[in-house]
């Protein structure tokens, strides 16, 4: 195996059971003086080498590699590699990539393909009228701003929560829900989410955390009482 990366970002690392399989190059009798062999594995019929393929981005752009297997002095297969490294200070998190979207350049603007390629949500078929809900969670990598968000959403899909402020180093998980009172198909429906970096009044340790899905709660009692209770009801305000 032949890793090609001028940015060496891209590894292979094998598994317990090839190493098994692995060997450095043995010295055949008689050439004891002649340099070793390059390391190989050696498979036997119906043997298995499984490998890890590791991409370690080292930069802000997509990166690109490949691995050749040489069987003897022929390359016989050749593994394409991608990847893209970020260090966005926004993320979105527990999302997958659309497969259907990687021969689909041409049918958008690339800036909108990328982001349907990574930031996708299947919900699959759905009875109507009945809610279906999905979750991912949105990080705030920066180390000292304080960011606001607000999902800019209309039925029949609903955020929550759908506005929300993100301390640095922070994470907060997002709901979102399908509810469909009529028969539709929902393909590459594209949301955006508004994201700004605000400043706080007081130092941010005072601040607490806050979304819309927050609430301050307080009681007090009434006049009412159960049968046989020593204490008045008290209701929520």
């Amino acid at each position: 195996l032949h890793v090609e990366d001028e940015h060496r970002a891209f590894f292979v690392k094998g598994r317990a059971s090839t190493l098994e399989v692995f060997h450095t190059g043995d010295v055949e009798d008689g050439e004891e003086d002649s340099a070793p062999k390059k390391p190989f594995l050696l498979l036997g019929h119906g043997q298995l080498a499984k490998f890890d393929v590791i991409f370690k981005p080292t930069l802000a752009q997509r990166l690109e590699g490949k691995i050749r297997l040489l069987v003897g002095d022929i390359c016989m297969t050749l593994i394409e590699l991608v990847g893209e490294g970020h260090n966005d200070e926004f993320t979105l998190d527990g999302l997958r990539e659309d497969p259907q979207e990687r021969n689909d350049e041409t049918s958008l603007k690339k800036d909108i393909i990328d982001a349907v390629r990574v930031n996708h949500i299947q919900f699959g078929d759905c009875h109507v009228g009945k809610p279906y809900c999905r979750t991912f969670t949105i990080t705030n990598h920066s180390q000292t701003k304080v960011m606001r968000f607000e999902w800019e959403t209309r039925a029949p899909f609903q955020f929550s929560p759908k506005v929300g402020h993100l301390h640095p180093g922070c994470a907060k998980g997002i709901t979102v829900t399908l509810k469909s009172d009529d028969p539709a198909t929902f393909r590459r429906h594209l949301v955006k989410c508004k994201v700004t970096k605000i400043k706080f009044g007081l130092p941010r340790r005072k601040v607490p955390d806050w979304d819309d899905q927050m609430f301050t709660a307080s009681w007090k009692n009434t006049t009412e009482k159960d049968p046989g209770a020593k204490w008045p009801k008290i209701e929520k305000v």
